[in-house]
């Protein structure tokens, strides 16, 4: 398309009208984003160094009723990771919906914008494998973590590292995480992974292909968007990636910017009802779901574990309803939570070699000298605020490759006559 053509096509137009409400900068997703990666570091932390909260088949009584309750949610991961995929959607629609054009350069931009963190991420973390050794192993086994004892199964090598930050991350995946089947002859386990949460990037790039040809889909007509939007939602769910086509959905319908509505009863109700499915997932699912996985067909994506796909379709109706809901707006605004939330990527990839490289390590040290208890306490305290000053460090990579994608997409935009503003959207 040239720049200076009308916007004829649906989603252009839907980038160009003014909305029937004032614009608001919808920087409290941001927040969200923050939230969940904190999920995501208590879900490792707490499975290394307080085994009974995440493995209750094993636990006290004590810690089998928090595992089982709402207050599990606080350390829910998995479900972190399907609000990370929804959000995705949803930003990455506000950007490509004005920037479909060039789709190669938009690809380049991305590879960039996820790769070159997880390639030095990596690097990171075979640096701190070679200064403590696998203190992971032994710590697993005081703690009775077979996880913990389990992860960083990999040889330190210079290609082991390239190919886990680049091929493995990016493109292939984890044989034992949900992903592309067909490209099962080619992956590893993520227990040989340098940085085991780089199984979500791989479908964090492929779902933003699609959010991709989605809004290139909507430049060329409505129709052809509306049969690919169908057809897309219908093939992928069972998968993850049905997370990305509602976060696309809730951005065409500007849920995010639209004044939250008065009544709260309904998004109260999305969010609790959302909640509970999370925190159910890992002992009941409904029939039709288990019934969805299992049926062999190929006309449908390969389905996840029916726990994984429940906690999918349960964060998504949890980020609905919190969206629509003002007291959580108000909450999530706050100036001092968005600018700490901008640390959510780089918190994501460092936590995980802070935890099985320096955290193991000190606890192995302490549990010698003061005892298992308050080996434990001290590794997964001193382990967290090591990961987020570790965090702080690395932003600076994760400001570096977000330059970098801004200008090869702004390289694309100058082609096409069409300027982006907000360089927040570029972020994701």
């Amino acid at each position: 398309m040239i720049g200076n053509a009308p916007h004829s096509s649906f989603l252009s137009s839907l980038a160009s009208r003014s909305p029937p409400f004032a614009p608001v900068r919808i920087s409290y997703l941001e927040s969200i984003r923050g939230l969940a990666a904190i999920q995501v570091l208590l879900l490792h932390f707490f499975a290394a160094f307080v085994p009974d909260l995440v493995f209750p088949g094993h636990s006290s009584a004590l810690a089998a009723s928090i595992h089982l309750s709402p207050l599990s949610f606080l350390y829910d991961g998995y479900s972190a990771v399907y609000i990370f995929f929804t959000l995705s959607g949803y930003v990455l629609t506000r950007s490509f919906e004005r920037q479909s054009m060039r789709p190669q350069l938009q690809i380049v931009a991305r590879v960039v914008r996820l790769g070159l963190p997880a390639l030095l991420a990596t690097v990171v973390a075979a640096a701190l494998m070679v200064l403590f050794g696998k203190a992971n192993v032994e710590a697993g086994k005081w703690l009775g973590s077979d996880w913990l004892s389990r992860q960083w199964d990999t040889d330190l090598s210079t290609i082991s590292i390239i190919r886990d930050g680049t091929v493995n991350a990016l493109f292939l995946g984890y044989r034992d995480m949900p992903g592309a089947v067909f490209l099962a002859p080619w992956q590893q386990s993520t227990e040989q992974s340098f940085i085991t949460p780089l199984w979500t990037l791989s479908i964090e790039f492929y779902g933003s292909m699609t959010i991709l040809l989605l809004c290139w889909c909507a430049q060329r007509s409505r129709q052809l968007w509306l049969l690919v939007v169908i057809l897309g939602a219908v093939f992928t769910i069972r998968s993850a990636y049905l997370c990305f086509f509602a976060g696309h959905l809730l951005a065409v319908a500007y849920c995010a910017e639209r004044p939250a509505p008065e009544r709260a009863s309904l998004p109260a109700a999305l969010a609790a009802f959302g909640l509970l499915s999370c925190v159910v997932a890992d002992i009941w699912q409904p029939d039709w779901l288990i019934s969805l996985y299992s049926w062999p067909t190929p006309w449908l994506f390969a389905g996840q574990f029916p726990p994984m796909q429940q906690k999918a379709f349960g964060a998504v109706l949890f980020l609905i309803g919190i969206i629509h809901l003002q007291v959580c707006r108000d909450f999530l605004s706050k100036p001092w939570l968005v600018e700490r939330s901008k640390l959510s990527f780089p918190l994501y990839l460092m936590h995980w070699p802070i935890m099985c490289g320096p955290a193991a390590a000190l606890f192995l040290s302490l549990n010698k000298m003061a005892g298992t208890g308050f080996a434990q306490i001290s590794a997964l305290v001193s382990g967290v605020a090591l990961a987020v000053a570790a965090s702080k460090v690395f932003a600076s990579v994760d400001r570096y490759a977000v330059e970098i994608s801004a200008r090869l997409r702004g390289h694309a935009i100058n082609n096409s006559g069409v300027r982006l503003d907000d360089r927040a959207e570029m972020a994701r």
